[in-house]
């Protein structure tokens, strides 16, 4: 006859649940090596809160595909097989989620699915577990924090698990560094916990020979799924030649003896706008414009209210045609505006990133701290895995960088060749 394993915690978890009981506890990482044990734990203990108070409960990843393979599928059942057999969860299998017999819910989302995000983001949880959250931008956990708003006798709280990434990861400055590099504010240790866990902390629970095979990764992979280090390596990030030390600067006083200079990228959300000014071959980005739901006649009125008009502007070369307005094109509304705009066929991608790429590895251009969207751009945008494109994870992403790319092509551009074609996403 069958009989249900035996829960029995990990020295690792054991530490986790204590920090877990933390009064003052509201954002609890685990992170680590492959199979650690830290999903399953994260799991286990939302449902424990699930049980003692009737309540609403979300584990989100990035893809919702990828939280119903591994999260719905294996880790949920297997929970509570071994840990809860006489719970009673029910899962719904239309709508994602599993009723407790208080009436409880535990959900799983995607943050792929527009429709299916928004309709789960309308409602109040007590707890929020983000699942792989090294593959979620920034911008997507602070939406989802949002929701974190459910009254009973719980105390709300966010938990978080991942394979440690690379250190320009948003994981890394909030739980390692405590420091938010959206808002720029140093976080409460006591609010903000981590605890690393590996393989080898789960040992009972794992085949020897999936050590091994963790052991003989290329050292980069050796090192996230097997020790849980974040890596220095910056592979894969698109502006890798980006850095704080070098290009950001404290504060800028703006030239009247100089033009100022702008690079837009027309989207309506974001529009998203880079304003700088050049002194020979160094460019000083001082402010930037990230509007929601906006047109180019709007980013207009913002520019001019903030610095007047007459600018020049080197913008995405579709704006010729195309229009976020009316029957207008977007250039056509720039200079009905009264800026001067630099028009050209706008450069391959690679040449874009590569111009960038060189003007920042030799500190011709820098960023004040007020231009964080910019900044988040430059620290998180990454190619997708065996291309030349942008890992677009979030819609927001990419569209500031581009506006600085088009300004730095037709501008300070190192390499100084025509662009060769249109090459717009």
């Amino acid at each position: 006859m069958q009989t249900t394993k035996q829960f029995k915690k990990t020295k690792k978890q054991v530490e986790a649940t204590k920090l877990a009981g933390s009064p003052s506890l509201k954002h609890l990482m685990l992170y680590g090596g492959s199979r650690s044990g830290k999903t399953f734990d994260h799991v286990r203990r939302v449902f424990i809160r699930a049980a003692k108070v009737k309540s609403r409960h979300l584990i989100v990843r990035l893809k919702f595909n990828h939280a119903k393979t591994s999260v719905w599928h294996e880790t949920i059942p297997n929970v509570l097989d071994i840990c809860f057999p006489n719970l009673g969860a029910r899962p719904n299998k239309s709508d994602y989620f599993y009723l407790l017999p208080n009436g409880s819910e535990v959900w799983i989302a995607g943050l792929d699915d527009k429709e299916r995000t928004e309709k789960i983001l309308g409602k109040e949880y007590s707890t929020i577990f983000f699942n792989e959250c090294s593959q979620l931008p920034l911008d997507s956990v602070n939406m989802a924090l949002t929701r974190l708003a459910q009254k009973n006798e719980l105390k709300n709280v966010a938990y978080y698990d991942q394979n440690p990434p690379s250190k320009k990861h948003w994981a890394y400055w909030v739980f390692e560094k405590l420091w938010n590099p959206k808002s720029e504010k140093e976080l409460d240790p006591k609010k903000y916990v981590s605890l690393l866990m590996n393989p080898t902390d789960n040992i009972e629970n794992i085949d020897e020979d999936y050590l091994e095979t963790l052991n003989a990764m290329p050292e980069k992979e050796r090192q996230r799924f097997l020790l849980g280090q974040y890596t220095d390596a910056d592979e894969g990030l698109i502006y890798y030649a980006f850095n704080d030390e070098k290009n950001l600067i404290d504060d800028y006083e703006i030239k009247k003896d100089r033009p100022i200079w702008i690079g837009i990228d027309f989207n309506i959300d974001p529009m998203t706008a880079v304003v700088g000014q050049i002194d020979g071959e160094r460019l000083t980005i001082f402010d930037e414009f990230f509007l929601k739901n906006s047109n180019t006649q709007d980013l207009c009125n913002k520019i001019i209210a903030k610095y007047g008009t007459g600018h020049y502007v080197c913008p995405d070369s579709t704006g010729k045609k195309e229009t976020t307005n009316s029957n207008k094109s977007d250039h056509y509304i720039l200079k009905q505006n009264g800026f001067k705009v630099r028009s050209a066929n706008n450069p391959f991608r690679v040449d874009r990133y590569s111009a960038v790429n060189t003007q920042l590895h030799h500190g011709n251009i820098v960023f004040t701290k007020n231009c964080k969207y910019t900044r988040s751009d430059l620290n998180t945008l990454s190619y997708k895995e065996g291309t030349n494109k942008p890992d677009l994870i979030s819609p927001e992403l990419g569209h500031i960088t581009d506006a600085l790319g088009y300004l730095v092509y037709r501008t300070i551009n190192p390499f100084k060749t025509k662009p060769k074609a249109i090459q717009a996403y």
